[in-house]
């Protein structure tokens, strides 16, 4: 799991003319480490570099979010292992949301469009046509019946969520960078970006709690790590206010449980905490 405890931004910025249009940029980047803030300086420092020398060679920094840098979260909560590896992060992501990070219990996210307007043809006549996201959710579950029906011992838990469907691997653990574990949430239909992200942050990942503008309240402006104390105590007010906005709202709704129901301690503590995080069985709106 690719979750550092500790990050630090180049000590300052570096302006470089870009050769393809000529406009100064800034440069300046962010470095990690799980050993001490200092660690995560000095990698800021060459990381800042080596941006710099790519530009200056004409090529472009990767800056999208599901690259191969870590994510920058904060971290809320750490489970352990018997062995005394982290098993489990509770992090806060961009959004504000907090999200669970497991190492080897496997969640899929598929995304199903919300339903457009009915069809000119059925306004005129009256017709009632097919919901269009009813049928993609049945079309999708339909893929995953057919994967348990190939293996008795397969259990897989399903939830609605507000954009989509979420599978939850209940019979087994699995490496979220095999290509095996890869390969299924593809044949899935999982999202490629989360599957991309999986591959590259060495986790699965579920979203505990409603995206911030489906309740309206705004997006977290603030990013971890604060700037100062300022910038965290301005944080941690929004977050209270999130919370309670919140409180109306479930993340996600249980729908079934196919194949095997059963699960070792470890899995049935995550299905647990998620249910309960989520409030799958609350019957509240998603959002």
């Amino acid at each position: 799991m690719r979750i550092p405890r500790f990050w630090a931004k180049g000590p300052s910025e570096i302006t470089v003319d870009d050769p393809e249009t000529g406009r100064s940029l800034d440069v300046s980047c962010w470095g990690w480490s799980d050993v001490s803030r200092g660690e995560a300086a000095t990698m800021a420092e060459q990381r800042t570099k080596a941006a710099v020398d790519m530009i200056k060679s004409g090529k472009q920094p990767d800056r999208y979010l599901y690259s191969d840098r870590p994510l920058r979260e904060e971290i809320i909560e750490e489970w352990k292992r018997p062995d005394g590896t982290t098993g489990y992060m509770i992090t806060r992501n961009s959004f504000g949301c907090l999200v669970l990070n497991t190492t080897t219990i496997m969640f899929v996210d598929v995304d199903i469009p919300e339903s457009a307007s009915p069809g000119l043809f059925g306004r005129l006549f009256g017709k009632k046509e097919p919901d269009p996201r009813q049928q993609q959710e049945k079309d999708a579950i339909g893929k995953l019946q057919n994967m348990v029906n190939m293996d008795p011992k397969c259990g897989v838990r399903i939830y609605r969520t507000r954009g989509g469907l979420r599978y939850l691997l209940t019979h087994s653990h699995a490496n979220p960078s095999s290509p095996t574990t890869l390969g299924a949430m593809q044949a899935l239909g999982a999202d490629p970006l989360y599957v991309k992200l999986c591959k590259v942050q060495e986790c699965f990942r579920a979203r505990l709690t409603p995206k911030p503008w489906r309740c309206d309240v705004p997006v977290l402006t603030f990013r971890y790590p604060w700037f100062d104390k300022d910038a965290e105590q301005a944080a941690r007010k929004w977050v209270a206010e999130y919370s309670k906005e919140t409180e109306k709202y479930a993340t996600c709704s249980f729908v079934e449980h196919l194949g095997s129901k059963a699960m070792d301690a470890e899995i049935d503590r995550v299905v647990k905490f998620h249910d309960t995080a989520t409030k799958a069985d609350s019957g509240l709106a998603l959002a």
